[in-house]
């Protein structure tokens, strides 16, 4: 059991950092980043007891027992899951409200699994059944198993969107008095600036660390950039978890140790996006299929108070024929539904940005998303990886070839590639000129009228129709001649 377990939670990369809130100095840290979790650690006081970075049970079940009140007769839970449509998913916890007695018993966590009431296994029983147990008697014995994978999707995650400075976490914790003392203390005896003593700090296996906090990455937000601009920060970068959980900003020791940090991180939340749709699109018809997840960044003018914060997270998803930006992951179906905007993929055009005039400021990696509603429905994206954006227009345009595929029914019909020309007014008119070897007139050209209140829209459309024949026949070429 205990070999599993460390191979579960075994250390991808470590090192030592710098841990600041932006503004002061930076206080000595280490990071240690598992397939799910980014930690932040400080060292340990001598005379205290050394915490061990490895349980000694791998993820056992817990037991805990509510006893419910007369008066109001609920646990005080939501949950989640369970068999239905024969899909089969564990029963979770969902919420948990305050001052009920689930709250007051202090074990029971948000993401928890609940793998027994009373006894009973609830394993392969439908979210109603598990319902009727949680309702019986004065006192109710739950048998929880914790689950980091799926906790952070059940939590809110409106504290992304607060400010930049001190967020409740770990610089909270790492800026208290205490805790600090506590931690120069143990760096004086441990001679952490001893070069010989740094190496042998930094062995993962090392039980001079304690943890502060955690990160989950699953839909985890990574930027190098002063919160709401377009200034970076050299070799320094910050992690923050859907809940708002925050590493601080971390400073590195060089551009390549930097490099390597971010690597790791963006591969791991890549993955864990991945699986996080393949659970999604289980729950989803086929033509409402999600493909893309991944924070972007929006450019606003007039929004904030402060001049100098004209950058604004936005969650971007693409889910069947639609591209949807959130203010922050949706965590279940309903909110799916409450997108800041959201468009059809084939009234959008996607645009890079060249590094030039074109830009808006020194931010890298930046798309245009043009609609057909407009400047006023037109958006400025960076993301802060390229690979990010990068894979989010090979989805987009996948996304174009598979909607126009599934369009079945016709007024008129050509081949697009017979469309000589097309033009419109801007207002309410659209004319297309074909090729066409069956007309009557004298240069074989056939012209198609159409009237309607969204020229601008059929235009995009029309584009869109482009991009689909172009991704269908050389599905490398937008790759390597994009669109500006």
């Amino acid at each position: 059991m205990k070999r599993k377990s460390q191979k579960n939670l075994d250390v991808i990369h470590h090192g030592l950092v710098l841990i600041s809130d932006g503004q002061g100095k930076g206080r000595p840290a280490r990071l240690l980043l598992t397939k799910d979790l980014l930690s932040v650690q400080i060292p340990c006081d001598p005379n205290e007891e050394p915490t061990p970075l490895l349980p000694q049970e791998e993820n056992p079940v817990r037991t805990v027992v509510i006893r419910r009140r007369k008066e109001s007769g609920g646990l005080g839970i939501s949950i989640k899951g369970g068999t239905e449509n024969s899909q089969n998913m564990p029963i979770l916890v969902s919420k948990i409200f305050p001052k009920m007695p689930a709250e007051e018993t202090g074990q029971l966590k948000v993401g928890d699994v609940i793998v027994e009431v009373n006894g009973e296994k609830v394993e392969g029983r439908s979210h109603d059944d598990v319902v009727e147990m949680l309702k019986g008697g004065d006192e109710v014995s739950i048998g929880v198993r914790a689950c980091q994978q799926i906790a952070p999707y059940l939590k809110s995650s409106m504290s992304l969107q607060l400010s930049s400075g001190r967020s409740g976490s770990v610089l909270d914790k790492l800026y208290e008095p205490n805790t600090w003392k506590s931690a120069m203390k143990a760096q004086s005896s441990l001679s952490l600036y001893d070069t010989a003593s740094m190496a042998s700090l930094a062995d993962p296996k090392s039980d001079r660390w304690k943890t502060i906090t955690s990160v989950s990455l699953p839909m985890a937000y990574v930027t190098r950039y002063l919160w709401g601009t377009d200034t970076i920060r050299p070799n320094s970068f910050e992690v923050r978890a859907v809940d708002g959980t925050s590493t601080g900003i971390a400073h590195c020791e060089d551009a390549t140790a930097m490099s390597e940090w971010l690597n790791h991180i963006h591969h791991h939340i890549q993955s864990l996006n991945s699986k996080s749709i393949k659970m999604s699109n289980k729950y989803l018809h086929q033509s409402e299929q999600i493909s893309f997840i991944g924070w972007v960044n929006e450019h606003l003018d007039e929004v904030s108070t402060d001049p100098n914060v004209r950058w604004f997270p936005r969650f971007l998803i693409i889910k069947g024929p639609d591209i949807c930006l959130f203010e922050s992951p949706p965590l279940n179906s309903e909110d799916l539904s409450k997108c800041l905007y959201l468009y059809k993929a084939y009234d959008c055009a996607v645009k890079q940005v060249p590094p030039d005039t074109r830009r808006l400021d020194k931010r890298d990696h930046i798309i245009w998303l043009e609609t057909s509603g407009g400047p006023k429905e037109k958006h400025y994206l960076a993301f802060d990886a390229p690979h990010a954006a990068e894979t989010f227009e090979q989805q987009y345009y996948k996304c174009i070839y598979a909607s126009i595929n599934a369009m079945q029914s016709y007024a008129w019909q050509y081949r697009f590639r017979d469309l000589n020309s097309s033009s419109d007014d801007g207002k309410v008119h659209v004319q297309f000129i074909f090729k066409d070897d069956r007309s009557l007139s004298h240069n074989r050209m056939e012209t198609k009228d159409v009237e309607c209140d969204e020229a601008v829209s059929v235009a995009f459309t029309i584009h869109a129709f482009l991009m689909a024949k172009m991704f269908a026949t050389d599905p490398n070429f937008l790759k390597n001649n994009p669109l500006l």
